[in-house]
């Protein structure tokens, strides 16, 4: 009995001490927690898949309770959106959100939903000024590893916010072992490596492009001196560990797993494996 209740004692202070880590994660801005908070956020990668689109849709509801949208809808960009937007046109519409889907190639944007507005461009490059202040909300699935130039990229997108709005950007980091691999091996031997891990990464359904990890990092001491050189009032990294790379691998999947659990006890962001940084203008 006293052995169980030790147990017990040790299990609700392994718990107590990871929402201790989770609060210190949030605490940098109360506004931009909030949506996560509200979901349950856990610090563990299947929670940030997972959660994703409920986190836009908490954002996008958080502007609209701050009065951030036009004309009773919240103006949304989805930078990369391409073939695979987030949102279908129908939970756009349920969800009172206008969406512009974004994309730097015509054939990738040409997939989108008639529904939505497009728009061609470069996040790290030449904005357009008529677009300067237009959205509410930008939000971006695994592309600012691709982005040459994200410090410029991150400086457009609050460029293109209306003031109070929010930036997302779910993205990997270094330095995770599979990312450190992708990062330093040639794209030919990382591509094929990528589809036996994910067989639907090819050309005719979600393609591999070339990887350069600027401001991939999940430290805020690295990513807030950025964001606020940038104009942005507020800003917060959450971050994620694990990945499922290695699952199909016994003996390493284990270790793997082990080790981001060790990881996340210590609140080592250097071996963490997503993160979502988000910025309010």
């Amino acid at each position: 009995m006293a052995l169980a209740t030790a147990c017990d004692s040790s299990g609700r202070g392994v718990e107590s001490s990871r929402a201790d880590r989770i609060n210190r994660r949030l605490a940098g801005s109360p506004f931009l927690a909030g949506p996560l908070r509200r979901l349950a956020y856990d610090s563990r990668e299947l929670w940030a898949w997972d959660n994703y689109r409920p986190s836009v849709l908490g954002y996008a509801q958080a502007c609209q309770q701050s009065g951030r949208m036009q004309n009773g809808l919240v103006r949304m960009l989805e930078i990369g959106g391409g073939r695979g937007p987030l949102l279908t046109p129908r939970e756009a519409a349920a969800a009172g959100v206008a969406i512009t889907v974004n994309d730097i190639d015509d054939r990738e944007l040409a997939m989108a939903p008639a529904e939505f507005a497009k728009a061609r461009f470069d996040i790290a490059g030449s904005i357009d000024s008529g677009l300067e202040g237009r959205f509410d909300l930008i939000v971006s699935r695994m592309v600012f590893e691709h982005v040459k130039g994200a410090p410029r990229a991150w400086a457009n997108m609050r460029a293109l916010l209306a003031p109070g709005g929010v930036a997302l950007a779910f993205h990997p980091t270094l330095y995770a072992p599979p990312f450190i691999v992708n990062r330093l091996m040639p794209e030919r031997l990382t591509a094929s490596a990528l589809r036996w891990f994910f067989p639907n990464r090819h050309d005719g359904d979600y393609p591999k492009f070339p990887a350069r990890y600027e401001m991939c990092f999940a430290n805020p001491a690295k990513i807030e001196p950025i964001l606020s050189r940038c104009g942005f009032s507020e800003t917060l990294v959450a971050p994620f560990w694990g990945h499922r790379y290695f699952r199909h691998i016994p003996g390493l999947r284990e270790a793997s797993a082990g080790f981001d659990n060790w990881a996340e006890s210590r609140d080592l962001r250097a071996f963490c494996s997503y993160a979502y940084t988000i910025g309010r203008r």
